[in-house]
């Protein structure tokens, strides 16, 4: 089974014409979206046909925060094309019932697992299947790492156990090389090039000149899945989106 999937943190609601330019240019069966709003995300799945899941993280309740031109309920997205079950899951909540408030930084919401349990194509790879989960990791400056990231990386750890996904992507807000990639290297492998030293967008992030991989594309070491090819595309918001095909090897 062969499989296209992008991977973005859109960053709101400021490049929206860009990213359907995306979509539309690289037809993926699996679209991975990361700071997005619940309304943009009904837009997306009904004009691109697709069925999804928009698991909620935060409340931005005045347009222009932070840098927004809209308010409304904001968070995770996973979407697609192929026959399967979508599910999300808070592997972080903040205190209080209510879905949280924007208060001005950057952690004030939950931080959330979302996923696919896609079924396998035909009679042979009935049973088969592939599970691609995605997430947006916890903020820190820099992608330096905190106290309050190694906490919600244990919690993350554990759902991730627990649901198992042959690959994982998002962003993860954290070095690549640093103590926390290397926790997700234990069960998963990085598929960015070790060449990439940076999947901020050059001209779009405001930290212009500042090279960070912050953004991944893991696929499960015990898993059969290959990635037979991907790439970073940039012009799409102030990430580098990830674009990959994989496939589940037989056997």
């Amino acid at each position: 089974m062969a499989v296209k999937i992008i991977s973005l943190n859109i960053e709101g609601d400021k490049h929206l014409p860009e990213v359907i330019g995306l979509i539309n240019r690289e037809r993926p069966e699996v679209v991975c979206l990361q700071e997005i709003f619940e309304e943009d995300f009904n837009i997306l799945i009904k004009r691109f046909g697709m069925k999804g899941i928009f698991s909620p993280t935060v409340f931005i309740d005045k347009p222009g925060q932070p840098g927004f031109g809209k308010a409304g309920i904001f968070g995770v997205a996973m979407m697609g094309k192929l026959p399967g079950k979508f599910g999300s899951e808070y592997y972080f909540k903040r205190r209080g019932g209510e879905l949280p408030r924007y208060q001005g930084w950057p952690n004030a919401g939950h931080r959330t697992l979302v996923w696919q349990k896609i079924k396998g194509k035909g009679k042979r790879e009935e049973g088969r299947g592939l599970v691609v989960a995605a997430t947006h990791f916890t903020w820190s400056k820099g992608g330096q790492v905190t106290s309050r990231q190694r906490r919600e990386m244990r919690s993350l750890l554990g759902l991730l156990d627990k649901i198992k996904p042959d690959i994982l992507c998002g962003d993860f807000n954290t070095a690549r090389g640093g103590e926390l990639w290397v926790q997700l290297l234990e069960r998963f492998t990085d598929n960015i090039p070790p060449e990439v030293d940076n999947t901020l967008d050059p001209v779009l992030h405001y930290a212009k000149g500042y090279k960070i991989v912050v953004d991944g594309f893991f696929t499960a070491a015990e898993s059969k899945v290959r990635v037979e090819s991907l790439k970073l595309v940039g012009g799409v918001s102030d990430h580098l989106a990830v674009a990959a095909e994989v496939k589940t090897l037989t056997g």
